[in-house]
């Protein structure tokens, strides 16, 4: 009893530790999750660890105690002056042996109150254990190995029957569908539920299904295999499951997001090696013990897959209750609407703002354009080009929104506490909304905003939308991305996904006609609708186009292909540009619009930065027209977005800061780039095409890689 009552304390305690609350408030869940998990397990341990030793200790003290005993009575037998073996034939004057054959010719219902033990519990000076003469004379066996006994699962005999072999299969088949499927697509859901297009509660159903199906038969069809196919299929099992809960866990640290770029395993070298030989060390493993050291089976077979189930399924707990991360309310969260295509091509009849976002078109890849065809830029019209343009960060997000409403990005926030945060303060949008300024956002929703309620106000185009989850096809995704995670190293590269492909497990039923990221399609549109006016006098249109940004899947000519190039894109996407420039100098508001070609970011680097990084920036100024593209070295980056919106729309641009034409080009101004693949902070004084300009002030750890 008292020993239960150690152990019972111990877990109490120890798992106390494990309630979420604010003391992980501040630990990112990426990282929360392994951190957790390494605690647990070595709690686990400990655990079973003090279990085992109260039991040796109990029966080390009990043959203590019972040969104390022994020798006491030796002494006092040795004191009254006889032996032990003349006391075990006092009394009726028998030997063991006659005993044991009265005990046979003894009736029915009779019974002996008289001691028993086996040979090797028996306890010197106690009653004598039955000897082989003995169990003959009561006509049993006389081999004591080949008394029956029952096989125990765990130790998984070639030669048991099926449903020993099913016993001893099923902790290694349950904590891989666990792993991989139930708890590991739920975590992922959690972890990202920023960038899902569907909630956790619509595909948990058929999460569970899925998970019990895969259970059920890889159980059950493991177990149709009889010896040493049997112990190799096991033996793999348990292998994958070690090291893919391995490699998910603390193997991927670094390999970025799933942003539709390529994995490049030359990136990669220490982390592919160490991937291939935690692979192969953990095959080797489990096919030595779990062939050849019968000991270990139970622990590999029984202990490790429920050690495995428990602790992650801590750290997924200690995600779904952290009110301070993502995963807060993932039950219920509602993802962010999309925004509507109404109004799209309907310019105001006196003065535009145009915004053409091109994703990722950095200032290089223009260059190299230009190397290639020197005319290609010859239809920007009055533009100027900014080549020291540096955006705020390497990503859409936050670099969209830190722009549309000037507030930067807090990395101790979340992104749903940003979103709010920042649009709640979005003073620029509000402005143009009070002087009846027609602005519309054709945005990609999960990079932008979380919720429509927060562009109440500051966007006409918003949209009343139910969204439709195809629940096989999100499964199929999920699936796909748990296998991204826990798969080897050489293998992900045939299996890596873009984020974009889970908008494929959605559709969208409502009034309106949801914008989505398409540049075929939009240009599709844009060539049958047309541009035409609407009855608003000024009007701020912002379009968000894929334009260089992987998957690679349009041409120069603006089709639809299976497999295309980054140069081939960004010359599709700068026709897409060119085809509106035309229709609105068609339409004579070319020339007293304000209009910017712009990237959000440039292009991200993997690994930490060693050349300069800008986004290619075109601006053309209200009234100008018939004049080359000119160039300007001035040192600039968003900061200089609203200004030059408010005077291109003629209102008071004072609060809003300088325009992009107001920076000099020698000025020695400081600006700031957060790099978000290894999350350094750099400052960039003067010019920024200098490299040696640029210093690294902050290197934000692992927490939020």
């Amino acid at each position: 009893m008292t020993r239960r009552r150690i152990v019972l304390v111990y877990w109490v305690i120890a798992f106390g530790f494990f309630v979420p609350g604010a003391a992980y408030a501040y630990i990112d869940p990426a990282t929360t999750t392994y951190l957790i998990q390494i605690v647990t397990a070595l709690v686990v341990t400990v655990g079973v660890s003090l279990s085992i030793f109260m039991y040796r200790f109990r029966m080390v003290s009990s043959k203590i105690r019972y040969g104390v005993y022994g020798l006491l009575r030796r002494m006092r037998a040795k004191a009254d002056g006889s032996s032990v073996s003349q006391r075990e034939t006092e009394g009726d004057g028998s030997s063991v042996s006659q005993r044991a054959q009265d005990s046979k010719n003894r009736p029915r219902g009779v019974a002996e109150c008289e001691g028993f033990a086996w040979p090797d519990y028996a306890l010197r000076g106690g009653a004598g254990p039955l000897t082989e003469e003995d169990m003959a004379a009561l006509g049993e066996p006389t081999d004591m190995e080949r008394i029956p006994r029952k096989a125990r699962a765990s130790e998984i005999l070639p030669e048991g029957g099926y449903l020993v072999r099913v016993k001893a299969a099923f902790p290694t088949m349950l904590a891989i569908c666990m792993s991989f499927m139930l708890m590991g697509c739920v975590s992922l859901i959690i972890e990202n539920q920023m960038d899902m297009p569907f909630t956790l509660a619509s595909v948990l159903p058929v999460l569970f299904l899925a998970t019990a199906g895969c259970f059920a038969a890889g159980t059950l069809l493991a177990s149709l295999f009889r010896g040493r196919v049997y112990m190799a299929l096991i033996s793999a099992a348990s292998a994958v499951l070690v090291a893919g809960y391995i490699q998910g866990t603390f193997l991927n640290r670094g390999l970025g997001e799933l942003a539709g770029d390529g994995l490049f395993l030359g990136e990669h070298i220490p982390e592919v090696v160490l991937s291939i030989a935690v692979w192969a060390a953990a095959f080797a493993v489990m096919f030595l013990l779990i062939g050849f050291t019968r000991p270990a089976r139970p622990w590999i077979l029984a202990f490790l897959p429920f050690l495995l189930i428990l602790i992650q399924g801590v750290g997924l707990l200690s995600l779904i209750t952290d009110e301070s991360k993502e995963g807060a309310g993932v039950f219920s969260n509602v993802p962010a609407a999309p925004l509507d295509v109404d109004g799209m091509f309907e310019l105001a009849s006196e003065k535009n703002a145009v915004i053409l976002i091109v994703d990722q078109l950095d200032q290089c890849r223009v260059d190299a354009i230009l190397e290639e065809d020197p005319h290609f830029f010859d239809a920007l019209d009055g533009f100027t080009m900014f080549d020291d343009n540096i955006a705020f960060s390497s990503h859409t997000f936050p670099a969209i929104t830190e722009m549309l409403t000037g507030k930067r990005y807090d990395w101790e926030q979340t992104r749903r506490e940003y979103y709010k945060e920042a649009w709640e303060g979005a003073d620029f949008l509000k402005a143009l909304a009070s002087r009846g300024v027609d602005t519309r956002l054709y945005l990609d929703a999960e990079n932008s905003f979380a919720e429509k309620g927060q562009l109440e106000g500051l966007a006409g185009n918003l949209i009343d939308v139910s969204v439709f989850v195809n629940d096989r096809i999100a499964l199929a995704k999920l699936l796909k991305l748990s296998a991204v995670r826990y798969a080897p190293m050489p293998v992900k590269p045939r299996i890596w996904m873009s984020t974009y492909e889970f908008h494929d497990a959605v559709t969208y039923e409502g009034e309106g006609t949801p914008y989505l990221l398409d540049d075929v399609a939009f240009y599709g549109s844009l060539v049958s609708q047309g541009l035409s006016t609407s009855a608003y006098k000024d009007s701020l249109h912002i379009y968000h186009l894929e334009g260089s940004h992987p998957p690679y899947t349009m041409d120069e000519n603006i089709a639809r292909v299976g497999q295309s190039t980054m140069m081939e894109q960004t010359r599709g996407a700068m026709k897409i540009v060119y085809e509106f420039l035309r229709q609105m100098k068609g339409l004579g508001l070319y020339e007293d619009a304000t209009i910017i070609i712009m990237a959000d970011h440039g292009a991200a680097s993997h690994v930490r930065m060693t050349e300069p990084v800008h986004g290619a920036l075109f601006v053309k100024p209200s009234g100008s027209e018939g004049a080359p593209l000119a160039v300007s070295h001035a040192p600039v980056c968003p900061a200089q977005f609203q200004g030059t919106i408010m005077e291109g729309l003629g209102g008071d641009a004072e609060g809003y800061g300088p325009g992009y034409f107001d920076v000099p080009e020698d000025a020695e101004v400081i600006r700031k780039h957060i790099n978000r693949w290894g999350f350094q902070v750099y400052t960039i004084k003067g010019d920024g095409r200098d490299f040696g300009n640029w210093k690294l002030i902050i290197e934000y750890p692992d927490k939020y890689v």
